[in-house]
């Protein structure tokens, strides 16, 4: 799944491995960005810098 997450006030594409609960994306934002949060389907996930996401509490 692809999803778009604003970082620094431009919309930044993610790609989302649900298997392996791993993002990817040809932009790399920096280390202080994280976590990203992105909202799907009314779930709060967070992106972590190391490439890694999880689901979490709102």
């Amino acid at each position: 799944m692809t999803t778009q997450i604003e970082v620094k006030g431009r919309n930044t594409p993610f790609i989302l491995n649900w298997e392996e609960r791993r993002w990817q994306s040809l932009e790399k934002p920096q280390e202080s960005d994280f976590p990203l949060i992105a909202v799907l389907d009314g779930k709060r996930y967070e992106l972590y810098s190391d490439g890694t996401f999880a689901e979490v509490e709102r």
